[in-house]
């Protein structure tokens, strides 16, 4: 009892409270006037994509720059922890969880939807003929803009910021410490980093209550299919259930098991699908058209990254580009809090590599593989999916694809299993990552409560159940958007810390690593 006291008062309560109370006020809207609600979120989404959203194009391409200079520069090799540090988690593993923890829900939801649409749907401001090769290469590198180097980029930035801080500097397990950087390390106000972290809470809560929400649509859309089960509140509210319990459970097992367990298997069984898909499908038009989709992204990224139309009429970039950026940012600071304490004892460049260039590697593949499929249904074998998602949801193609596979019972079934793990793999790491920052003096705490892990578990659920009640998918997208507009602004200033910081002291701790490495170099010899 009295252990329980000491950790309620170790709670940050102003952090806390943010989070808490906005969503709280967001639901009882939600429940009072749901159109109203809907509408008044997407007045100021339009607002907020028109206004200021050239400078999350620019914010984000910044981000990606900065990380592949990194990869060269001196600095990349210093190591989290200090010269001494040894790595705690394998490679495998800690790519495994990198993939599935940052956007494994998302590619098992859009891999197939994003290159058909965009290839039949091209932005206006492209002027492009739907369907005709111009517009599929176009399609297929602006999915790999959405789903690769940016979104882990975003990711990445608040890592080695925060990691540094957090490793090296031994500041908190929080988002605020990767500001400290700025101030040449010196620490904010309490208020001030309750208010910067209470913030992030808020993303991080919208942003995976959105996720759960495309989950729970396309688990929706499986069961209608394999059971012939029909979609609708009931049956999402019974998923959310199961899913919540499950994540719930496997954050209570703590990092080393739960987590690690779950995002092994998820990632197996994402190889599994993208190598029956390859051997059965296509081979040789998916492996044709990833190859030279991969040129084509390369050549045109600075072009594809600065998208805005400005005299355009049908908001494209704004309702895309913008909006995925923004919505990578709505996870950033927890996703890169999360991934630190995976890297202890790996240097800077490592993290880049793993957490960044193969996941982004790996994104491409997906993409190019379920695409390839979805675009030769469509343009040569006269299957019109377009029509079927027009007529059955968004959430209903990736499983209407394998109807054109073999074992279709087993794989569809497979596919079904693989969104619920790929959701309870990110939500098992965000609760355990929130937990955890919602206490004060958590340097030494290896795990949350359980107490607090079950608090944020049920709080994003509810969140989740809301916004697919009264707003669908729409509704989805325009919350995690609002989420995370603000995030921009923190991520720029940790970058702009960590390159101010690292301008003034990186020559020293450089030279410390190098003088550890000769070290240890004359003592083998």
């Amino acid at each position: 009892m009295d252990n329980n006291k000491g950790l309620f008062k170790n709670i940050r309560l102003l952090a806390v409270s943010i989070p808490v109370v906005t969503f709280g006020i967001l639901i009882i809207l939600g429940f009072m006037n749901a159109t109203a609600f809907v509408n008044v979120l997407w007045d100021v989404f339009i607002w907020l994509m028109v206004n200021i959203g050239w400078l999350v194009d620019l914010g984000s391409l910044a981000f990606v720059i900065f990380l592949l200079a990194l990869l060269i520069h001196p600095v990349g090799r210093i190591r989290f922890g200090g010269p001494q540090a040894k790595p705690t988690f394998d490679t495998w593993n800690w790519w495994a969880i990198s993939l599935c923890a940052g956007i494994g829900t998302g590619i098992v939801f859009w891999g197939a939807v994003e290159p058909l649409m965009h290839a039949m749907r091209p932005a206006g401001g492209m002027a492009l003929e739907a369907g005709s090769t111009a517009a599929v290469m176009w399609a297929m590198r602006t999915s790999f803009l959405h789903w690769t180097l940016t979104p882990y980029s975003i990711y990445v930035v608040v890592g080695v910021a925060i990691g540094f801080a957090y490793y090296n500097l031994n500041k908190p397990y929080a988002v605020s410490s990767g500001l400290v950087l700025l101030r040449d390390g010196k620490d904010f106000s309490k208020t001030t980093e309750d208010i910067i972290d209470g913030i992030t809470l808020l993303a991080i809560t919208g942003g995976v209550a959105g996720s759960l929400g495309y989950g729970l649509l396309q688990i929706g859309s499986g069961l209608k299919f394999v059971f012939g089960i029909e979609p609708g509140p009931v049956v999402w509210i019974a998923t959310a259930a199961v899913i919540i319990t499950a994540y719930t459970i496997s954050s209570a097992t703590g990092l080393d098991k739960g987590i690690k367990w779950l995002s092994d298997k998820n990632a197996w069984i994402f190889i599994g699908l993208l190598i029956f898909t390859l051997i059965f499908g296509p081979t040789a038009k998916i492996l044709n058209l990833t190859t030279q989709a991969m040129g084509s992204y390369v050549a045109n990224f600075i072009e594809g990254m600065t998208f805005t139309d400005p005299f355009g009429t049908d908001l494209w970039p704004q309702w895309w580009d913008m909006y995925w950026f923004v919505d990578w940012l709505s996870f950033g600071p927890i996703v890169g809090l999360f991934l630190i304490k995976l890297c202890y004892g790996r240097t800077i460049r490592e993290f880049v590599v793993v957490n960044l260039l193969l996941p982004s590697l790996f994104g491409m593949i997906w993409f190019g593989v379920f695409g390839g499929m979805a675009l030769d249904l469509q343009l040569t074998q006269g299957v019109d999916l377009l029509a079927f998602m027009d007529a059955n949801g968004l959430e209903s193609l990736m499983l209407k694809v394998f109807e054109y596979l073999p074992l279709v019972g087993i794989v569809r079934p497979l596919m079904m299993v693989t969104i619920m793990l790929s959701f309870v793999t990110l939500a098992d790491s965000m609760t355990s990552t929130v937990s955890l920052m919602s206490f004060k003096n958590n340097h030494d705490m290896k795990e949350a409560p359980l107490g607090s892990k079950l608090f944020w578990g049920l709080l994003m659920g509810l969140t989740s159940i809301i916004f697919v009640l009264n707003g669908g998918l729409e509704g989805i997208k325009v919350v995690k958007t609002l989420a995370g507009f603000p995030i921009l602004f923190i991520e720029i200033f940790m970058m702009a810390g960590f390159i101010k910081y690292m301008a003034k002291h990186g020559k020293a701790i450089v030279k410390e690593v190098d003088a550890y490495q000769d070290k240890i170099e004359e003592s083998v010899s």
